[in-house]
């Protein structure tokens, strides 16, 4: 039975007690009320008796009628209300058998354990997951990290590839300025033993020819390009030039490059 239901219950009997208790104390004011007036009444009938004369002896009259005493007035009637039925308290629900409360606990307890279990799975999903991420992340950092060594070690290979084939370049760029020179020193000298320096020069001026050869050294064309100031001076060099063809020069590329059109300068003392 519930709370309400029970409180419901005693204010209706409270109320019908306190009914009852009210027409029972109207019903003795009543009979109260009613029992004193017949007492007076009474009293007062005596009190006339007693004082009517007596009759003389000789002829006694006859005894005058018995007042008799008025009736006391009804009882005002008091009109009474039955008392409202009390309604009937609501029966308390039978009691849950033993077994469905038993039932009712063992099935929340389920719920709370699988509510558990989800959540403790979720959690460990979630550490795995994080778990996973880190170890992504490690991996990724470390094949990061050897990507970098491995760039580093393959540019430090190419850089020592390239310092490699610049010395080796350097080398051979000074040995072929070498043979070249040694051809250039060649030529020079050769044309030098047929110069024939004019009594007039005086000094040490210097004189430039751009040279053009052919490929077995033979020249094809001699050209002043500085003048040293003595044409008998140029021109003793031109006819040496001439005259001391042909000329040892190299073959394929280098004559190409250096041989084919050089400039040569000649002093009367170097």
């Amino acid at each position: 039975m519930t709370t309400a239901a029970i409180s419901s219950r005693e204010q209706a009997l409270a109320g019908a007690l306190a009914f009852v208790m009210h027409v029972l104390f109207l019903i003795l004011l009543v009979f109260g009320v009613s029992w004193q007036h017949q007492r007076i009444d009474t009293a007062v009938v005596v009190d006339l008796w007693r004082d009517l004369p007596t009759a003389p002896p000789a002829a006694e009259p006859p005894p005058p009628p018995a007042i008799k005493p008025e009736p006391p007035p009804p009882a005002p009637k008091v009109e009474t209300k039955p008392p409202p039925p009390v309604k009937p308290a609501p029966e308390p629900a039978p009691a849950a058998k033993p077994d469905i409360a038993l039932k009712e606990k063992l099935e929340k307890e389920r719920k709370l354990k699988e509510q558990q279990a989800a959540e403790a799975k979720k959690l460990a999903a979630e550490k795995s997951r994080e778990a996973e991420l880190e170890k992504k992340k490690r991996a990724e950092a470390e094949a990061l990290k050897k990507k970098q060594a491995a760039d580093a070690a393959a540019k430090s290979a190419a850089d020592e590839q390239q310092k490699a084939r610049d010395a080796l370049a350097a080398q051979q760029a000074a040995a072929a300025k070498r043979e070249i020179d040694k051809y250039m020193d060649g030529i020079r000298t050769r044309v030098k033993r047929f110069v024939l320096v004019p009594p007039s020069l005086q000094g040490n001026p210097e004189a430039e020819f751009v040279v053009t050869l052919l490929p077995g050294g033979e020249v094809l064309d001699v050209r002043l390009a500085k003048t040293s100031g003595n044409a008998a001076y140029d021109a003793a060099i031109e006819a040496a030039i001439r005259k001391a063809q042909p000329f040892s020069v190299p073959a394929g590329d280098q004559f190409q490059q250096y041989f084919r059109r050089f400039t040569m300068a000649f002093r009367p003392v170097q």
